[in-house]
């Protein structure tokens, strides 16, 4: 089997009439790239590590698709499918009016597309916390290390941050030198440590870990969250995530940060509906006294986790924590009266990053 990605390159105009074409033909998965600016809150409800800045708009427009080819000397439907595309296009020309477009196809090596963003992650400090992919050297001793407060992310200024603007950050944190090392490599699972919503879990859990404490994190992404508890003290974590793949790599995150396999157990499923799976978090580590986690944290996003809201208490001790991120801040207050309607739970701390909000309750 082979990819190849093909490309149109057409106007920003031309572009919805370009993909009711590309419908026609049955590709409905389409990558629409342009240069026109997107508002600050269109950025804010993205959901993503990293945001390209966009050069000035041109008018340009490119529209893109992957295709999987079987390995064949002879045409194949797919052939013959893209060559009756490409007369469509040449044909919309005269019937539509819209600008003469260009098909453009590249044969991928599947790692490099994969791979390419890797360019933007380097090594940076969440506190205490030094998180480096596993592809980069780490900072030589007394070389600068770069704080995650200084990594533009998201809507921020274009010029780079202040450092005195840092020190006094909205965030209240002072900036001590890391000494605990996480090594990571996302892969295709979300959590590379630099969004808000996963720097404000990693701040919280450096305030609320305790030697020996159990965790359990749901929607453990790339697992950086878990492996963060390991590092900071905790006796043990378990890992769910609806995402397959996501646990897959979380399970080699742990493996690359030497966390012991008997300090760690991982879930594939989703805990809303799934009574099994419930149980089965509650029940695998056989402790004498065992009453629920110490801390459970869920990263996801507002609307799951108000879902989740009135469930996970159960997965609590008295007196466990729970934190709560992948908030907006104009959903801030949809969890503060899921965590009131919960009789179990008590709200104990708000901390705000940028547009984004981590909650944290305690149960009673």
């Amino acid at each position: 089997m082979r990819w190849t990605k093909y490309t149109i390159k057409t106007t920003t105009k031309d572009a919805d009439m370009v993909s009711a074409i590309l419908m026609d033909y049955d590709i409905n998965d389409v990558q629409i790239e342009n240069n026109v600016q997107l508002t600050d809150e269109e950025l804010n409800q993205m959901y993503a590590d990293f945001v390209k800045e966009l050069p000035p708009d041109d008018g340009s427009c490119s529209l893109s698709f992957y295709v999987e080819f079987e390995d064949s000397e002879d045409q194949t439907d797919m052939d013959r499918k893209i060559d009756a595309l490409a007369q469509g296009l040449n044909e919309a020309v005269e019937l539509f009016g819209i600008e003469p477009t260009e098909l453009i196809c590249e044969d991928l090596n599947s790692d490099d597309w994969e791979n390419n963003w890797k360019e933007f992650f380097k090594p940076f400090s969440v506190d205490r916390i030094l998180i480096a992919p596993t592809w980069e050297e780490l900072p030589k001793e007394g070389e600068k290390i770069l704080s995650v407060d200084e990594i533009q992310t998201f809507v921020h200024e274009e010029k780079p941050n202040d450092p005195q603007e840092i020190t006094d950050n909205k965030t209240g944190y002072d900036q001590p030198a890391p000494d605990l090392l996480i090594r990571i490599d996302p892969g295709m699972a979300f959590g590379t440590g630099t969004h808000e919503t996963t720097r404000l879990c990693l701040r919280a859990l450096q305030k609320a870990i305790k030697e020996g404490n159990h965790v359990l994190d749901l929607g453990c992404g790339s697992g950086i969250l878990g492996i963060a508890a390991v590092k900071l003290g905790a006796s043990d974590v378990v890992s769910v995530d609806i995402d397959e793949q996501a646990v897959k790599v979380a399970e080699e995150n742990f493996e690359i940060n030497d966390v012991p396999g008997e300090k760690s157990r991982f879930f594939v499923g989703n805990v809303v509906d799934n009574k099994e799976l419930q149980e089965e978090i509650l029940t695998t580590w056989n402790i004498s006294g065992f009453s629920g986690y110490d801390i459970v944290v869920v990263n996801i996003l507002a609307d799951v986790i108000n879902v989740m809201m009135p469930s996970l208490d159960q997965y609590l001790r008295s007196g466990g924590i729970l934190i709560t991120s992948g908030i907006l801040n104009e959903k801030e207050q949809l969890i503060r009266d899921a965590v009131s309607a919960n009789p179990n739970l008590e709200l104990s701390d708000v901390q705000n990053d940028g547009d984004w909000v981590s909650i944290t309750a305690v149960k009673k």
